[in-house]
């Protein structure tokens, strides 16, 4: 444990109790988030009880501090307590009991000296420990920061007890191996992004009480979206471009490439885990995303994932057979989540949300722009997705865009406050999707949708994008699907910073028209619209995600 005393063994036990405080305010899990620093200096009797709950505390390094503090306590009291008469006979063995009733009197300079000084020169050293250990982030002196750089080999293990600093782009090489810790935060700085390369694997796995957190190294309150480049994840599953590369990248580099031919590819493991304020323009038109997925396979793991205030999109899949589950997009600066070159993988349990004055497009669904019939062809099946957007209208957003070819399979569908069109279907090819029963909808619920609030399908400036394609009258033909009717979503569910996405209303009776799959990637008692249950005390999107605004 860090010190800023000469090895005081009271002064380590000082500023070890601030570090207990600092860490509870971040990552508590047993009720220690609003410690009480004056009271641990002065009260001996809270301070064992604080330490023996931090003792059992899930949070590894809360236990490690615990142990440690509880080994160097005495009892002792740290700085004096209010002017009571057993503080003033522990401060005074000259005065006695009656006197020390009466009050502080008749201290001799002597005494003064030996028990009042070191107390003042105690307060000074907590003053000091804690102004320190507050600036030593913006100082860059931070003693549990790990700068990384460059490439990676061979297995690396990043642990919950330092901070990991993205430094640059840094590189999982074919055939090393990064275990991240939960509870672990990556850094990034401006510039950076962590690249776990095609034949490398990633296994990030936090816990609902210990998330793994990639954000911007930049203070809180001045982090913004664009501070970093986000995470990228990168395998040999088909894809129907040949060459492909990840964007975003230098031109150039062979690390930046990916797909195959193996469906099961595996790219690693990425649960529990928020990524913040990622995504940067490399150059024109080629960008990074919070989280970017390129030919990733049916064996890599992502769920439990939020992304949040990305630059660009949050989430994009780049071909490949990857599933997605547990999926929370908030505040992305383009689309939430996007797809091209021949994505076909599952998603169940998705939540978009779309900030005032913000992004484009939930879904923004490609096969291959230069190619519309290129295979495989874009399909992925989602089951129980939620899509909001407050309707503000300064800015127009869409729920769906699907365009170049792609199909897609949305079902159990709820949506709120779009101020574009509810679905935008653009392209010859994306049209005959539907013809052919590779684009699909069934069991949607859509309100507030358009500058009018039923504007469903009314293309933006009156253009005509699809080709003539009736897209009012294919949605009115169909039996599962409610325009203008109730979601049932709470005025929280558009909130920025404290969003509530539990419908008040039951669907269930809506959801048993819609065929549900079988196989035990998916929840098949998930019998209702949108991505949670009605009515449910605590949502998965609870305990691991977080809003924050900078």
């Amino acid at each position: 444990m860090a010190s800023t005393d000469t090895g005081s063994p009271r002064a380590q036990l000082v500023e070890g109790l601030w570090q207990l405080k600092q860490v509870c305010e971040q990552q508590d899990d047993q009720g220690l988030r609003h410690l009480h620093f004056s009271t641990l200096m002065k009260d001996p009797d809270y301070r064992l009880e604080i330490l023996h709950r931090a003792s059992t505390s899930k949070n590894p390094k809360i236990r490690q501090l615990a142990g440690e503090l509880s080994a160097m306590d005495n009892r002792d009291v740290l700085v004096a307590r209010t002017n009571t008469s057993a503080t003033r006979l522990s401060l005074n063995p000259d005065v006695t009991a009656t006197q020390a009733q009466q009050g502080f009197v008749n201290i001799s300079k002597r005494t003064q000296r030996r028990y009042l000084l070191p107390s003042l020169l105690t307060v000074l050293l907590v003053i000091s420990a804690s102004a320190a250990w507050l600036l030593r982030d913006s100082l860059g002196l931070s003693s549990n920061k790990v700068a990384v750089s460059g490439s990676l080999f061979g297995d690396n293990r990043w642990t919950a007890d330092k901070h990991w600093l993205l430094e640059d782009i840094v590189y999982v090489e074919a055939g090393a191996r990064l275990v991240i810790e939960p509870g672990t935060t990556v850094l990034g700085k401006n510039g950076s992004a962590l690249v776990i390369t095609r034949d490398a694997t990633l296994h990030a796995r936090g816990s609902i009480e210990m998330p793994i957190v990639f954000t911007s190294a930049n203070p809180v309150g001045k982090r913004k979206a664009g501070d970093w480049g986000g995470l990228v994840m990168l395998g040999n599953a088909p894809v129907n471009i040949d060459d492909a590369r990840i964007e975003g990248v230098p031109e150039g580099d062979t690390r930046a490439a990916f797909g195959g031919i193996d469906p099961n590819s595996n790219c690693g493991v990425l649960e529990f885990a928020r990524i913040e304020f990622a995504g940067y323009e490399a150059y024109a038109n080629n960008e990074l995303n919070g989280l970017t997925l390129g030919g990733c396979g049916s064996n890599t793991i992502v769920r439990s994932v939020q992304v949040h205030h990305a630059l660009d999109d949050g989430v994009e899949v780049f071909g490949g057979t990857v599933d997605l589950r547990n999926i929370l997009i908030t505040g992305a600066g383009d689309d939430s989540l996007d797809w091209d070159l021949g994505w076909r993988g599952r998603v169940q349990f998705l939540i978009v949300q779309q900030y005032p004055g913000v992004g484009d497009n939930a879904f923004e669904g490609d096969n291959n722009g230069d190619n519309h019939t290129a295979s495989p062809i874009s399909e992925p099946e989602f089951y129980n997705v939620t899509l909001i957007s407050s309707g503000n209208p300064d800015k127009y957003q869409r729920a769906m865009t699907l365009r170049e070819g792609t199909g897609g399979h949305f079902n159990n569908f709820l949506v709120q406050g779009f101020s574009g069109e509810l679905v935008d279907v653009r392209d010859e090819a994306t049209v005959r999707r539907i013809a052919d029963g590779s684009l699909s909808f069934s069991g949607l619920v859509a309100e507030k949708i358009g500058a009018s609030g039923n504007g469903f399908f009314s293309d933006e400036n009156g253009k005509d994008d699809d080709n003539g394609f009736p897209e009012a009258e294919y949605f009115a033909s169909m039996d599962d699907i409610w325009l203008d009717s109730d979601a049932g979503l709470t005025s929280r569910a558009a909130h920025n910073t404290a969003p509530d996405y539990i419908p008040l209303l039951s669907n269930s009776d809506r959801a048993r028209q819609v065929k549900r799959p079988q196989g035990e990637f998916w929840d098949e008692a998930a019998t209702f619209l949108g991505a949670i249950r009605p009515g449910i005390k605590r949502s998965w999107v609870e305990g691991w995600t977080a809003f924050p605004e900078a």
